[in-house]
C-alpha cells in the first residue's frame, strides 16, 4: 500500500517528569544526544533530530538537536513538525496482532497455509520478466517473514534488481495499482522472490499481504475491519 505522510508535533508545553522517577536515569539518557551529535549530526548524516523517552505513559526525557531546516539555519524546536510516511504499516500490523490474540493463526505458520497459490513460491535466479530462472525457496515463508520485512517480497520503486522491474511492469503495489488485494496476491504467485524468505531483510508489499490475511481471518473487507 503506497506510504502516507503523517504530520506529528511534541508540544513544547509538555510535562516531563525526572528520569529518576520513572526508573530512568538522567546521566544515561544525556548519553542519547551525545550518540546522535557524534554519529549523526556532526557528520551529517541527518540535519536535525528530536527525541522523546517515555516510561509508563510518563514523558521524562525531551532534547532537540540540530536545525529542522538547514538551508534556513534554522534550529530543531520540540514542536518542530515531521512528515512521517508508512504509518499504513504499523496499523495494518496492529490490526493482525488483533487477530492473532484471538488464535487465528501462529506466527510461524507458513503463509502458504492460508494462500494457497503459494505454495510454489519461487527465488530470482537470472534472466527479466517474464523469462525468469528460477529455484526453489530454502523453507516456506512464514507470517513472521511478512512482519519483518524478510519474506523475499520486494517493491517496485525500489529499481534495483529485474524483479523490482516486473513490479513496476505488473503494477503490482505501486501508487496506481488498481483491483483489489486478492490480485495481487493472484500475481504475486507468479513471480520470484528477490531471496528465500529468513535470509535477508528488504522493505516490500509485505504488509499489503498482512492486510489480504486480515482478510482472510477476520471475514471482513480490510477497509471495514480497520472500521
Amino acid at each position: 500500500m503506497p506510504a502516507r505522510p503523517v504530520l506529528v508535533s511534541a508540544p513544547p508545553e509538555l510535562d516531563l517528569a525526572r528520569p529518576e522517577e520513572v526508573g530512568l536515569n538522567a546521566a544515561q539518557l544525556a548519553r542519547i544526544d551525545d550518540h546522535l551529535r557524534r554519529r549523526y549530526l556532526e557528520p551529517e548524516k541527518i540535519a536535525g533530530c528530536l527525541t522523546l523517552v517515555a516510561r509508563g505513559g510518563k514523558p521524562a526525557y525531551l532534547s532537540a538537536q540540530g536545525l529542522m531546516d538547514r538551508e534556513r539555519g534554522r534550529a530543531m524546536r520540540t514542536d518542530t513538525i515531521f512528515r512521517i510516511y508508512s504509518m499504513t504499516k504499523p496499523i495494518t500490523s496492529v490490526a493482525l496482532l488483533q487477530l492473532y490474540e484471538q488464535g487465528h493463526f501462529q506466527l510461524d505458520d507458513p503463509v502458504q497455509k492460508f494462500i494457497p497459490e503459494w505454495r510454489d513460491l519461487r527465488v530470482f535466479e537470472s534472466g527479466n520478466h517474464p523469462n525468469f530462472l528460477t529455484r526453489p525457496v530454502d523453507r516456506p515463508m512464514t507470517i513472521r517473514d511478512l512482519f519483518t520485512h524478510q519474506s523475499g517480497l520486494t517493491y517496485g520503486f525500489m529499481e534495483r534488481t529485474n524483479v523490482d522491474a516486473a513490479y513496476r511492469e505488473l503494477g503490482v503495489g505501486g501508487p496506481h495499482a488498481g483491483g483489489s488485494l486478492r490480485q495481487m496476491i493472484v500475481q504475486l504467485a507468479g513471480l520470484p522472490l528477490e531471496f528465500s524468505p529468513g535470509d535477508a531483510w528488504n522493505y516490500s508489499v509485505a504488509t499489503d499481504v498482512l492486510a489480504y490475511l486480515v482478510d482472510v481471518f477476520s471475514g471482513q473487507p480490510f477497509d471495514e475491519y480497520l472500521q
